[in-house]
């Protein structure tokens, strides 16, 4: 009986010693896991954007073997705090601030420098004879709109400025009015009227304002480039027909004291005489000059000495160019020649894609390079090569501009601004060397078809007697 009791109470309370550790078991909450320890070994650095540095200056394309990626480009937002807009007086007037879609068109050597701050575009020398173009797209008659204004802060003003223009019954471009900056380091309003202007011929007048130059200081008698304080800031540009209007005219907006650019100190004004008027060659076209080929389009460059046309070599002057009766003659001075093309008025890069090019080559050992810019790609990257056929003689080269390389999406969407035209590639050469003297081309002239038919049939401006 007391073994059998005993028992059951082993039993019993086995029986809940084992209750007891089940539900002991049940309620504990796990401990958590404990994450290791970092070391040099494993532990992962954090991800570091790179250092923000100014965009390099494309003065070239890249190899031909090695096309750019597109960069895109965000749209201008326009600023939380907008400067209080001013009545212009004038519904015909450029805004050269970030709120404008209005641009300049540098020179062909691109001595001007084109940099965009908030109260508009600063220009700075980078090479001899620095100037801007303004293209009236919607020519205005020169005669009704005469008094231009013009809204800038200069920096110095021991140079004169000048303005030039071009009509369509005068389109030389020499129409010149010289101007002296009254208050460097301060916004000033720089009025003129057109009807004053030196070197213009009788009918200048008679027709409509196609296009109006800005030279911001004048060193057209200087041996040296001008130095980095010669900048101009321009906010804005306005034609009137009224003159006490023009007068008027304080600009687009009202900027605080304390521009984004703020400009160096101003020196003082030196007595001077007048400034020495520009001296061209004439461009009429003289008895005796050959007889004209039926062109096939009204957009065309004339390089011979009939034509009032001009190309100008690249920034580094590897080439020398020589105004001969035939045309331009280009010869290498050091690696990489090159000239530049302004078209003006600019064209439409879809609609006149055929290029039709009269030379005359001496060699064809080297490749030729036609490059071009656009109003939507200004790299001057697109290019196309081409080889000579027949070094010695005239012929004509027609290209397609939408067989270019390292065109971007919308290259093409945009007007031709400017083309590049390189006598000889000599990229794969040693930079140290230079093309000889049978590495010459002649330019005869350019044109832009809008018919392709019609570019393949394009034989020149003239009938040479050669």
């Amino acid at each position: 009986m007391k073994k059998s009791m005993v028992k059951v109470i082993a039993v019993l309370a086995a029986l809940v010693l084992t209750l007891l550790s089940a539900c002991g078991t049940g309620n504990k909450e796990p401990e958590p896991t404990k994450a290791p320890e970092a070391n040099e070994a494993t532990a992962v650095p954090a991800t570091q954007a790179p250092a923000v540095t100014e965009a390099p200056v494309v003065t070239d394309a890249p190899a031909i073997t090695e096309a750019p990626a597109p960069t895109d480009v965000p749209a201008t937002d326009v600023p939380a705090d907008m400067p209080e807009v001013r009545d212009p007086g004038t519904e015909y007037y450029f805004d050269y601030t970030e709120y404008g879609e209005d641009y300049l068109v540098p020179d062909p050597n691109e001595a001007a420098g084109l940099e965009n701050y908030e109260q508009g575009v600063l220009l700075f020398p980078q090479g001899h004879d620095p100037y801007v173009w303004i293209i009236l797209e919607e020519p205005l008659p020169a005669a009704e709109y005469r008094y231009v204004a013009v809204r800038v802060m200069a920096n110095k003003n021991d140079k004169n400025g000048q303005l030039r223009f071009a009509t369509s019954t005068d389109d030389r471009g020499w129409a010149m009015l010289s101007f002296k900056y009254q208050t460097p380091g301060s916004w000033e309003t720089l009025v003129f009227d057109l009807a004053q202007a030196a070197l213009m011929n009788e009918d200048t007048m008679d027709g409509e304002l196609t296009r109006i130059r800005i030279d911001p200081y004048d060193d057209e008698f200087d041996t040296e480039m001008l130095a980095d304080e010669y900048t101009l800031l321009v906010e804005s540009f306005a034609l009137f027909t009224d003159p006490e209007k023009a007068q008027a005219y304080n600009g687009l907006y009202e900027w605080p004291e304390d521009p984004d650019k703020t400009p160096l100190p101003a020196t003082a004004t030196p007595d001077g005489g007048s400034t020495p008027a520009p001296t061209h060659r004439p461009t009429e076209r003289p008895a005796g000059a050959p007889e004209v080929n039926d062109i096939g389009t009204e957009y065309y460059c004339d390089f011979t000495e009939y034509g009032d046309d001009e190309m100008a070599a690249g920034p580094n002057n590897a080439v020398l160019i020589e105004q001969e009766k035939e045309g331009m003659l280009l010869s290498p001075e050091a690696w990489d020649p090159y000239v530049w093309v302004v078209l003006d008025p600019k064209i439409s890069a879809s609609e006149f894609r055929y290029v039709a090019l009269k030379v005359k080559a001496q060699a064809n050992d080297k490749v030729g390079q036609i490059r071009f810019v656009t109003t939507t790609d200004s790299r001057g990257w697109p290019m196309i090569a081409f080889q000579y056929a027949d070094p010695g003689d005239w012929e004509v080269i027609v290209l397609d501009l939408a067989e270019a390389n390292f065109l971007n999406p919308d290259t093409l969407d945009g007007d031709l601004v400017r083309v590049r035209i390189d006598p000889y590639d000599d990229e794969a050469d040693p930079q140290t060397d230079t093309m000889d003297e049978t590495h010459v081309l002649l330019v005869e002239s350019i044109a832009f078809f809008n018919d392709k038919a019609k570019a393949e049939a394009y034989t020149g401006l003239y009938k040479w007697s050669n």
